[in-house]
């Protein structure tokens, strides 16, 4: 009987993830999913590949798609169009 939170055990490449060690945690961007093996590229540059269902791998943040990153860069240049037309 699982009374905790739902786990997300689906990465997607350009996630960030941390992996938990005896010495420290490190911190790292997903490269490559294959279904059940995640490929990170870790702060060092070093690359490991880790199990989907290892508990010591942390989802921090999922990976922006592009049409966010074009809407918020749309959305900025809207406001400093709007700027611009109130200095005149």
């Amino acid at each position: 009987m699982n009374k905790g939170k739902a786990k997300s055990r689906d990465y997607k490449v350009g996630d960030e993830v941390s992996y938990a060690l005896a010495a420290g945690i490190r911190y790292g961007t997903v490269v490559s999913v294959f279904g059940e093996v995640v490929e990170i590229e870790f702060e060092d540059g070093r690359k490991e590949m880790k199990k989907v269902s290892d508990d010591r791998l942390r989802l921090l943040r999922r990976a922006q798609s592009e049409r966010d990153d074009r809407d918020r860069h749309r959305q900025d240049i809207r406001e400093l169009y709007r700027s611009e037309v109130r200095r005149r």
